[in-house]
């Protein structure tokens, strides 16, 4: 068996979360013609704000900052380490841990959280969180996002620990079986190297008659030709309806919305087709919409496959936390190592 390198995997998924979030929630075509992967872009400025909160996407943001996607991963990873009973409330301890360490450093807490910036703020519960994301049509990514380290554990526990992981925050169908397909796609392609081609027809086996819609969208989306012969009529397979429709995040531009089913798709469909790190994080964010969560997990896990040299070493060399993540990821490799 090829030696899995976790420090590979950690490092990518904060470079896909980092570089991804200077252009986040950009329309497809834009970024198209403005983002050549030769420097960072920080285009947060650009994203429609509210009346209320004027700076919500620029407020305490600084250029190559990681936002929750790896945040909450870095949680789950200590939650694993921790050697306790997996739970819901394990994770969230965790996940608020990792948001705190963030407020000692920086003096405030990191962008992005979603529904989780209401139970930081004291403004919603965790279980009325639960219950506004279990009875959306289209429940939120969080799960997506960090769901990697649970392709990693033990065979056999990978369903049940994406299940929770999903349920501590997002209690939907939708939500569960996303973060199943994750953790499986990190398993089938790092601990049982399958081929690329194989990924969703796997990965579907595993949910198969856990959400209808889900098991439509897999369908469809092993059937779409690669990225370069894509029509644009074809990207409402991968991304929904375009432009994004509400109450789907952001409406109005065209790319992936924050929707765990539509963010598991486009990852899994992007995962067939990369031919290399480098190539994968440019699909994702090719994509358009919430690149950052698309890029974090297409990174990560195709780091783990093909490591980091065909990554720009300016990537590597500005992401946040080098030395952080790489001294988790000997402990998790240590503990978790195949």
């Amino acid at each position: 068996m090829k030696h899995i390198n976790f420090q590979d995997i950690l490092l990518g998924v904060a470079i896909g979360d980092a570089f991804g979030a200077g252009i986040e929630f950009m329309d497809r075509d834009w970024i198209r013609n403005n983002v050549d992967f030769s420097r960072f872009v920080n285009a947060r400025y650009r994203i429609p704000a509210t009346a209320n909160e004027p700076d919500i996407f620029t407020r305490n943001y600084t250029a190559w900052d990681y936002t929750d996607d790896t945040e909450m991963t870095l949680g789950v990873i200590h939650a694993l380490l921790s050697h306790k009973e997996f739970t819901q409330d394990l994770l969230i301890t965790y996940w608020t841990n990792e948001y705190l360490k963030g407020v000692k450093q920086k003096g405030y807490g990191r962008n992005g959280h979603g529904s989780m910036r209401w139970v930081y703020s004291g403004e919603k519960t965790i279980r009325e969180v639960r219950d506004f994301q279990r009875n959306t049509n289209y429940p939120g990514n969080a799960p997506v996002m960090r769901a990697i380290p649970l392709g990693l554990v033990p065979e056999n526990k990978i369903n049940s620990f994406a299940i929770i992981n999903a349920n501590a925050t997002h209690p939907h169908s939708k939500a569960r079986v996303a973060s199943i397909l994750i953790a499986r796609a990190t398993y089938y392609l790092l601990v049982k190297q399958g081929t690329s081609a194989e990924l969703i027809l796997y990965c579907w086996e595993h949910v198969k008659g856990l959400d209808r819609e889900t098991d439509f969208l897999l369908q469809d989306l092993n059937n779409l030709p690669g990225p370069e012969q894509l029509l644009e009529e074809q990207y409402q397979i991968l991304c929904g309806p375009q432009p994004i429709q509400p109450p789907r995040f952001l409406p109005g531009i065209k790319g992936v919305p924050s929707d765990a089913m539509l963010t598991a798709g486009c990852i899994l469909y992007i995962l067939k087709y990369a031919q290399n790190t480098f190539d994968g994080l440019k699909l994702a964010i090719n994509l358009g919409g919430d690149v950052d969560s698309v890029a974090s997990v297409c990174t990560g896990i195709l780091a783990g496959k093909y490591g980091l040299s065909t990554l720009p070493e300016f990537m590597i060399a500005n992401v946040e936390g080098k030395a952080m993540i790489e001294s988790l990821a000997a402990d998790w490799e240590t503990c978790f190592g195949m």
